[in-house]
């Protein structure tokens, strides 16, 4: 029975080490992932002083069991026993290996069983016994010992919130040793081995003396083919464990290592497979590419997580404070406290955009409907044009040339709800849809914050037509030229509807109990309209689910 335990923190306050011996063994572990394993060295580098160090005491016993199969001298049992003594007498035989001091050190340190490491021996000693395997099945007891058991040893250096995190670690094992033995066809096969399945080359009519030839045949580019994208699917699924590692720089490391692999992946594809002839390598300057992606993904993932807590916290919030203005508006309690404006809107728009961070693509939607919206708003106020003569008081506040703040922040997050609900599945459909919502809600906007609040002042105090005509044009023009609309899981869809609900009932209420009547009206035509073309679509079958959340159907 393998132990499970969470391992004990090595901080980099743990180094230097306690004596010249110990610091002599991890410098040469350290040697020898730098030499012989480039790619794990790089990403090593995100993790905490004392954990790195840990994987280069880890990898230096692999190191040694690989350089058994891999690189025999003339007495590889021999070897094996050697590695095994280290195992089942470690202190008595750290004198065996200069990187052994490390490597035990390490063990005690994190609690890794010693079982793991005897699995990794078998998977050597496969080598001696076995070059072919006929399933895929026999195959993924090789990868398992020398591939995925490296990766349950990794799981105690990074740490674990579940036991779950074992499990992907064997997939994602398995998804970097078959990603080592379609790079490594042509090698393989020069020692006498060959990892691909042979039910498998009989299937796509392959046949080993295409390997023996280096003939790239039609039959073998599709074999090599249907490899990478198993690998990729193990990729898929190993990733998805990331959840259960509890640290940043852990998840970082994870993402990077993989993505580092699978980018072999790619590079064989890019070349047709050349892997009977050469080794394919992913290079230094794509590395760094790499690892730079996988960092912002995980920091997007931290941001989305984050901002869901923060955002539903915030619904919470924002439906006090609708409800507080609610009660202002019908008993002119809390009437004076004008501060409470900005506060209201600005967490109005802390949560659409909390909640709609889940998409991809959503703070770009965001920041170009807050930056086209604001720089119409500066132009407007200096000019008059396009919305008509206008000036903000001092009611919103903080404000710059003459804008408040929350003014291009609200542009952004109507825009941002827009291109992520409208139903419309061309440009042109989202963007009737948009400046519909969109206008509705400043027809019922404008008396709530002229006569009701006084936020603006027109000139001569006459609402203009090109005020609304303005709204929706830039609303449905800014959500045209957006790449693509945003998709909104259910969960989602619904607290952005409450948030926006909370506005519309708000402003609504203010324009129905104050007037003017044809202001009310119009609103509340224009945002039912917008309603009901989405309630249509989404009956009809023509939107993601995501728009309609309460999944509505039509009584059969």
């Amino acid at each position: 029975m393998i132990r499970l335990s969470k391992g004990v923190p090595f901080t980099s306050e743990a180094l230097p080490f306690p004596s010249q011996a110990l610091r002599a063994s991890y410098a040469e572990a350290r040697r020898l992932t730098r030499r012989y394993a480039r790619t794990f060295y790089f990403a090593s580098h995100g993790l905490d002083a004392g954990r790195r160090w840990a994987s280069y005491a880890v990898y230096a016993f692999c190191r040694a069991a690989d350089q058994v199969a891999d690189e025999p001298g003339p007495d590889p049992q021999g070897e094996l026993l050697r590695l095994r003594a280290l195992l089942t007498q470690p202190e008595a035989h750290l004198a065996l290996y200069p990187w052994a001091l490390a490597w035990w050190d390490t063990v005690q340190r994190y609690g890794i069983p010693l079982q793991l490491f005897e699995e990794l021996l078998r998977g050597v000693e496969m080598d001696f016994t076995q070059t072919r395997y006929e399933t895929f099945e026999e195959l993924r007891l090789y990868c398992y010992r020398v591939a995925s058991v490296v990766g349950l040893m990794m799981v105690y250096i990074l740490g674990f919130e579940d036991e779950k995190a074992f499990y992907y670690a064997e997939r994602l094992g398995l998804a970097m040793q078959l990603t080592n033995i379609v790079r490594d066809v042509g090698e393989d096969w020069e020692r006498g081995r060959v990892y691909l399945p042979q039910e498998e080359l009989r299937r796509f009519g392959c046949d080993e003396a295409d390997l023996a030839q280096k003939t790239y045949t039609p039959a073998y580019r599709a074999l090599m083919a249907f490899q990478v994208e198993r690998a990729r699917a193990f990729y898929r699924e190993g990733l998805e464990g990331l959840k259960y590692l509890p640290s940043l720089p852990a998840r970082l490391t994870v993402r990077s290592m993989a993505s580092l692999y699978a980018g072999i992946l790619d590079r064989l594809e890019a070349e047709g497979f050349p892997n009977l002839h050469k080794r394919v390598y992913v290079p230094l300057w794509r590395k760094v590419f790499l690892a730079a992606q996988q960092g912002a993904l995980e920091l997007r993932e931290v941001a989305q997580r984050v901002s869901m807590r923060y955002a539903r916290w915030g619904l919470v919030g924002l439906l006090g404070l609708t409800a507080s203005a609610l009660v202002s508006l019908y008993t002119g309690l809390f009437a004076e406290w004008r501060w409470m404006d900005s506060l209201y809107l600005f967490v109005w728009e802390a949560v659409v955009l909390g909640l709609a961070l889940q998409a991809r693509g959503s703070l770009r939607s965001f920041l170009v409907g807050a930056l086209a919206g604001g720089a119409a708003e500066v132009i407007g106020v200096h000019t008059g044009w396009p919305f008509g003569l206008y000036h903000y008081t001092a009611v919103l506040q903080p404000q710059w040339a003459g804008v408040p703040v929350v003014i291009p922040l609200a542009w952004g997050a109507l825009i941002l709800y827009a291109a992520g609900m409208g139903p419309g599945k061309t440009r042109l459909g989202r963007a009737g849809w948009a400046a519909l919502l969109v206008t509705g809600i400043d027809v019922l906007l404008e008396p709530f914050a002229t006569a009701g609040r006084g936020y603006w002042v027109w000139a001569n105090g006459v609402i203009p037509w090109s005020n609304y005509l303005s709204w929706a044009f830039l609303s449905g023009g800014i959500v045209a030229l957006l790449p693509y609309p945003l998709r909104f899981s259910p969960a989602v869809a619904r607290g952005l509807s409450a948030a926006v609900g909370c506005l519309v009932l708000l402003v609504g209420s203010f324009a129905w109990r104050q007037g003017p009547l044809e202001s009310a009206a119009a609103g509340s035509l224009l945002v039912g309209l917008s309603l009901l073309w989405g309630f249509l679509a989404s009956w009809r079958g023509r939107l993601n689910s995501s728009f309609w959340p309460w999944r509505f159907r039509w009584p059969s």
